[in-house]
């Protein structure tokens, strides 16, 4: 085919094509960098201050001797900082300084106060619209963010390189580095809400759900293959799960009743990639566990009124063989607060009761470190005396966690004033 020379004053529109959509794509690129600035300005992200924060130690103190109170209530204590959800974010303060390390805020609407998971080195913060920010610990930095239709609970889980949470559609799990959603977990049509996720060997992760069922509430637990979301097996159990080592879940039996006077059948389950099967299983007439670890599940409880708050008997169950290993009475005019499973210790407040209707409302307390295993006293430190809000129902101080080298002390109520004992 002959081709029709083209006129010196004759536009080359091929040419002027080529040009245009040249432009168009690098307008699009300057758009795009512009919306993608614009997103970033709109968070505050001020980045690590000064060098990262040595931890106060590896494991949680054996004897500690050092009381210092907080005015805030930190999520957690990881490495040498303190992470503290604020109203639109999460900011990290040095542990030895209390000065503010980094700090992330949201500024667009729909920004409130954040459940908040830490690892070694992520925080993860999750927001009621659906927004998931995943931090890294020591700098401060933004590595990734996701969101996803607003309804899920708010609670989220941290481990095998996975960030777990609930959404909409079930349980999502989530990459800890880039945030790629890595798997989903229908929910059964029962089920509403996770009570817990527990990471084991063999790319196994336990869902701990919440149920209804016909004679009440009952618990489903689902072993999930946590690379693929595929479902392995599944049992109901009555109550929360507890997990005592890589191998080792502990709940009460399915076939109890509610009524307030029976024996709970705990059992101690053997889990792996095939199923969760019975080891072995005891009786507790007042089962209200704190902590688990170390093949060691504690229960505190006040056998003579189970109803009632405060616990007067410690209790440290052996899953090895599934019996009590030791038993620690409080003395007369004195409750446990919650206890603390860590590197083969339980950390326990012991405090004083007072007249609820009397003017004095100050509570003398001591930190008790006792054995694991056997339950002896290893040590024990004063508290400074403290005086208990009058609008708190549980007025027990609690441990609320132990390791790199602090014990983190309150009231189970308090969002602020608290404890670190060192």
């Amino acid at each position: 085919m002959t081709q029709i020379p083209r006129l010196l004053t004759e536009p080359d529109l091929a040419a002027m094509r080529k040009r245009m959509v040249i432009w168009v794509a690098v307008l699009v690129i300057l758009m795009s960098s512009l919306l993608v600035e614009w997103y970033m300005e709109r968070d505050v992200i001020t980045g690590n201050q000064g060098p990262f924060p040595a931890a106060l130690g590896t494991e949680a103190p054996a004897a500690p001797a050092q009381v210092s109170r907080q005015s805030y209530r930190p999520e957690a204590l990881v490495h040498g900082l303190s992470i503290v959800p604020t109203d639109s974010g999460v900011r990290a303060l040095n542990l030895r300084t209390g000065k503010e390390y980094w700090r992330y805020e949201r500024r667009d609407e729909g920004a409130d106060m954040p459940s908040v998971e830490v690892s070694a080195g992520t925080v993860v913060a999750w927001f009621d619209d659906g927004k998931l920010v995943g931090i890294d610990l020591r700098t401060g930095n933004v590595r990734w963010r996701t969101e996803f239709s607003r309804g899920g609970f708010q609670d989220i889980h941290m481990g095998a390189g996975q960030v777990v949470a609930q959404t909409p559609g079930g349980v999502a799990a989530f990459s800890k580095r880039s945030g790629k959603k890595l798997w989903t977990l229908r929910l059964p049509r029962s089920c509403k809400y996770p009570w817990g996720v527990h990471d084991l060997p063999d790319h196994l992760t336990a869902v701990d759900l919440g149920c209804e069922s016909s004679d009440g509430q009952n618990d489903v637990v689902i072993g999930v293959d946590n690379r693929t979301g595929a479902e392995l097996w599944k049992r109901t159990v009555r109550q929360e799960l507890y997990k005592t080592d890589n191998h080792t879940l502990v709940a009460v039996s399915p076939n109890t009743t509610s009524e307030r006077r029976e024996r709970a059948r705990v059992q101690v389950l053997d889990v792996d990639r095939k199923g969760a099967k019975l080891r072995a299983e005891f009786s507790s007439d007042s089962w209200a566990p704190d902590d688990a670890g170390d093949g060691i599940i504690i229960s505190g409880a006040n056998p003579e009124s189970p109803e009632s708050a405060r616990a007067s008997v410690l209790t440290g169950y052996d899953t090895q063989v599934g019996k009590r290993a030791w038993e620690r009475q409080a003395p007369a005019g004195n409750s446990f607060g919650f206890a603390k499973c860590a590197d083969g210790r339980v950390y326990v407040v012991q405090n004083s009761l007072f007249f609820e209707g009397g003017e004095s409302r100050v509570l003398h307390a001591d930190l008790l470190v006792l054995d694991a295993h056997s339950g002896d006293l290893l040590h024990r430190l004063r508290l400074p005396d403290m005086t208990v809000p009058r609008d708190f129902f549980l007025t027990d101080l609690t441990v609320r966690e132990a390791g790199n080298g602090v014990i983190r002390v309150g009231w189970p109520e308090a969002l602020h004033d608290e404890l670190f004992v060192t």
